[in-house]
């Protein structure tokens, strides 16, 4: 099976945008930064109770507790907004035709899947596939962990053929993960 298609910038945002906030290892990083701050607002409640003689309860200050909510707003505000930022500037340097954006054309078969562009052709077997996802909008067959094919799914004719595309895909993907189980 085959398909080409166009990648735009806005394709390139999607999946940059995707994988900083979709990724399981993105999910991670943000969960430990608010672990830590949390962590930093605990350390700052109790330290007034640590005098020079033992430990006082009553001297805990939840003060420094309160503000934590609007701390975590801030976080997700200014996080949202510089990932946007370095996304729009790695934007900047693709060229069109170039390699990432212009016509790309896959196809998939039993021993793996072509992409072919104006300036090259790589081939990777299902073996060398990491795995295969898609949304509302996109096909993602990951060959590297943080590096995939993005195909939309506006390149074919209906839902049908994108979804016959991403089964195909997942399939061969997973046939070849039990051939390299055995």
């Amino acid at each position: 099976m085959q398909v080409e298609y166009e990648i735009t910038t806005d394709d390139l945002y999607h999946f940059q945008w995707r994988a900083n906030f979709h990724s399981r290892s993105a999910k991670r990083t943000k969960l430990k930064h608010l672990l830590y701050l949390f962590l930093i607002f605990i350390a700052l409640t109790l330290l007034p109770a640590f005098g020079s003689d033992d430990f006082e309860i009553s001297q805990i200050s939840i003060w420094w507790f309160l503000p934590f909510p609007v701390f975590v707003v801030i976080f997700w505000i200014v996080e949202r907004r510089q990932t946007r930022h370095a996304i729009l500037e790695l934007l900047k340097e693709e060229k069109p035709g170039r390699g990432q954006l212009g016509t790309h054309k896959v196809i998939l078969n039993e021993a793996g899947l072509v992409e072919s562009t104006a300036v090259g052709e790589s081939r990777c077997s299902w073996a060398g596939v990491d795995r295969v996802e898609q949304d509302q909008q996109y096909i993602y067959i990951y060959t590297q962990p943080h590096a995939a094919h993005i195909i939309p799914k506006r390149a074919f004719n209906n839902l049908h053929e994108a979804e016959s595309f991403y089964q195909l895909a997942s399939v061969n993907k997973q046939a070849a993960a039990i051939a390299a189980r055995n």
